[in-house]
């Protein structure tokens, strides 16, 4: 089941990749909390046509560390919007997720302001099909 998430902005990249999740401290902090995602960010990202590093552990559903979380980007995407002083327009940001692990992915979100307020908004990017598979009903 997803729940909601818990932005945790980082001073910087170095910071978002020393990180690690006690799973300890996690089940008597957060295990139960209403937003038990962490979802780690700075505004220092590896690669120059980048905005963002992060990093996603959810432990409640059985993900140690996602390379790749569309549901957190956009979440993070409207939390970014909020702070832009842009009144009306696209905001744009890449995301870069999955560096620290060695899966690297890069996810395109934008936020659409409207009367400075956060009204819409969307994550993208490419994809690979790492598995295929079927399944018979009786």
């Amino acid at each position: 089941m997803w729940r909601a998430l818990l932005l945790v902005p980082l001073r910087d990249r170095d910071a978002v990749q020393r990180a690690s999740l006690s799973l300890f401290h996690w089940e008597r902090l957060l295990a139960c909390f209403w937003a038990p995602h962490i979802y780690l960010f700075a505004l220092d990202p590896e690669r120059s046509d980048s905005d963002v590093y992060a990093r996603m552990f959810a432990p409640s559903m059985g993900i140690s560390e996602d390379p790749a979380t569309g549901a957190a980007a956009v979440t993070l995407a409207a939390y970014l919007g909020m702070r832009d002083s842009t009144s009306d327009g696209r905001l744009c940001w890449r995301i870069e997720q999955g560096f620290s692990m060695g899966r690297p992915s890069l996810l395109d979100v934008e936020a659409d302001k409207v009367d400075g307020q956060v009204t819409l908004t969307r994550v993208g990017g490419a994809a690979v099909l790492v598995s295929e598979g079927s399944m018979e009903v009786p």
